[in-house]
């Protein structure tokens, strides 16, 4: 059966692809290349680097390699950068993971199925309580 391609917003650029745009650009300027340089060292066209540089072109993966390779940057060079979490948020994620590896230790202690059975019955009334 043939796929829907009408949907196509998931191949559209984004906000992430027109930031690697302007890295390529900084990157490409730093170095004193012409489009048409980076182009012929890439083996494109240099409207195929106007694209990339103007955020409407995507890069693959392998393609954004090979440019980190001419521009001699590393990748995440191209990346934008992820917010790190406030203090409370990471200080919360914390304390969830200590709990969940505590809940895998108890569940695994538990060595037959009945007194698995009772843990969720006790699990899920504790979870109903708080809703």
């Amino acid at each position: 059966m043939p796929q829907d391609r009408s949907n196509t917003t998931s191949r559209r650029p984004t906000g992430a692809d027109r930031f690697t745009g302007v890295q390529i650009r900084q990157a490409r300027r730093e170095l004193g290349f012409t489009q048409e340089d980076l182009a012929s060292t890439l083996g494109l066209t240099f409207q195929q680097i106007q694209k990339y540089e103007a955020g409407h072109s995507r890069l693959s993966v392998g393609r954004l390699r090979e440019v980190a390779i001419a521009l001699g940057k590393p990748v995440g060079f191209f990346f934008l950068p992820v917010p790190a979490l406030p203090s409370s948020q990471q200080s919360e994620a914390r304390k969830l993971r200590m709990l969940q590896q505590e809940a895998k230790k108890h569940i695994d202690d538990l060595a037959e199925q009945a007194d698995l059975m009772a843990a969720i019955r006790i699990l899920s009334a504790l979870s109903a309580r708080q809703s």
